[in-house]
């Protein structure tokens, strides 16, 4: 993807897009970047829950797509 807004927009969840804007997260490259720390996924998971995303199975998609997990 070329951004997170690519991302989002793919997995049908753009409506968290202002949020990505907001916290200045839309580069696809720092979200690779935070998953690919030794705590990365657990972190990412906490950054898009303290973003505002409620739905557990929206962040572990989202996760899951940074991680290059989905089909």
């Amino acid at each position: 993807w070329a951004d997170a807004g690519a991302l989002l927009k793919e997995l049908k969840l753009e409506q968290y897009m202002p949020q990505f804007e907001e916290e200045e997260m839309t580069s696809m490259a720092l979200l690779e970047e935070i998953v690919g720390r030794a705590d990365g996924e657990k972190e990412l998971m906490e950054a898009l829950k303290e973003m505002g995303i409620k739905k557990m199975g929206h962040r572990q998609t989202i996760v899951n797509a940074v991680l290059g997990l989905l089909p």
